[in-house]
């Protein structure tokens, strides 16, 4: 069993799904803006997450940015996400 200082200790995987999870709780209440900035956020901690950057299209995509969300679609699936 690890000790406690050890399971606390931040490490960039653990804060790039705070973030991504922070992300999901943003776009769930409709909040897209919030919701990009947290996947962004994510994605600079773990640039190699294909959801962060799934995620983060579609939140583009409600905005009306399809520019945009469709870079980060092609970045996921280029990072190995499957629709």
């Amino acid at each position: 069993m690890e000790s406690l200082p050890t399971i606390l200790t931040p490490t960039p995987i653990r804060d790039a799904e705070f973030y991504f999870n922070k992300g999901e709780s943003y776009y769930n209440l409709g909040e897209y803006q919030r919701a990009i900035e947290a996947y962004g956020e994510s994605i600079r901690r773990d640039p190699q997450d294909a959801n962060a950057y799934h995620n983060r299209g579609h939140s583009y995509d409600n905005l009306g940015n399809t520019a945009q969300a469709e870079r980060d679609y092609a970045k996921a699936k280029e990072l190995g996400h499957i629709e």
